[in-house]
């Protein structure tokens, strides 16, 4: 019987739900930013792979005719889950094993310029990342997408200064691994909490096949900073708005595998076939002659 049982087991198992490895990008993606200026609407691509372990400005590259923004697309070597994730063993669980995480980056060209040179009040910066491709059917977890933006020196001549450096805005307010964020000390609440949860709406296509789509509308003052008291900005630093801008910003998520049906083909229904046939017949075997050999009762 647990023969039987095992036969049906293993063709019921040709047809379940399996999940693959570490999705791996493939290619590159189309970048572009865009926004509204005094002077009307203006826009930046370029082409970016996810090769080279990208870890910083030096990595990035100038995104077409764009006066101050150079990028570069990376997977599991930049982003802040992937530095807690590293940070700590007793962190390494913050990136699952069956997941990557993708970071589209954007630093400045040169840090006393202008990100957006021209962008209006209450302006919006839509990043648009086109033929987000891997080597399987992905999903991305809503709860790991995070907005980075990062200062330099150039805070430290403020009064009084920001204490913090990093500014973090998610998608939910249900951030997944909140508390290792916190003690690990990416995540802090001092002078204030250095995040906003909630506060991103990117929209995502193609969740469940093996090209996304990453669209994020993010409103120019996001980029100010959370401990921003209206602190007066010297001379000669960039504060379009009459706040310090950041001089690096990127978009990060969590990729895993999709739950995708398998569809056995002909000879794998045919090796399940014959093996239930056998094992069965096995099984009646063993059952004849356990039954023959039991005593009559009258």
């Amino acid at each position: 019987m647990k023969n039987l049982l095992a036969a049906v087991t293993l063709v019921g198992l040709l047809n379940t739900t399996t999940l693959a490895q570490r999705p791996t990008p493939i290619g590159t993606s189309r970048v572009t930013v865009s926004y509204e200026t005094t002077s009307g609407p203006v826009s930046f691509s370029g082409d970016r792979d996810y090769l080279g372990n990208a870890m910083g400005p030096g990595n990035a590259t100038i995104l077409d005719a764009a006066s101050n923004v150079k990028a570069f697309n990376s997977v599991n070597s930049f982003g802040r889950r992937t530095f807690l994730a590293n940070s700590n063993p007793m962190f390494a669980d913050v990136l699952a094993g069956d997941e990557s995480l993708i970071a589209h980056a954007f630093f400045k060209i040169d840090n006393i310029d202008d990100f957006f040179p021209g962008i209006v009040q209450d302006g919006v910066v839509t990043i648009t990342i086109d033929q987000v491709s891997f080597d399987q059917p992905v999903t991305v977890d809503r709860n790991t997408v995070m907005l980075h933006s990062l200062w330099n020196a150039q805070a430290d001549q403020l009064d009084p200064p920001y204490i913090s450096l990093h500014n973090h805005n998610t998608q939910t307010t249900q951030f997944r691994d909140f508390s290792d964020f916190i003690a690990g000390g990416v995540f802090g609440d001092f002078p204030s909490p250095n995040y906003a949860l909630g506060v991103l709406s990117p929209v995502v296509s193609g969740q469940g096949s093996d090209t996304l789509r990453i669209t994020a509308r993010i409103p120019y003052a996001l980029l100010k900073h959370l401990e921003d008291q209206g602190q007066s900005v010297p001379a000669g630093l960039p504060a379009p708005q009459g706040f310090l801008e950041p001089f690096h910003f990127h978009v990060e998520y969590a990729v895993a595998p999709a739950q995708v049906s398998v569809v056995p083909t002909a000879s794998q229904w045919s090796y399940a076939l014959m093996t239930l046939i056998l094992l069965t017949t096995s099984a009646c075997v063993l059952c004849g002659k356990a039954t023959s050999s039991q005593p009559i009762n009258h």
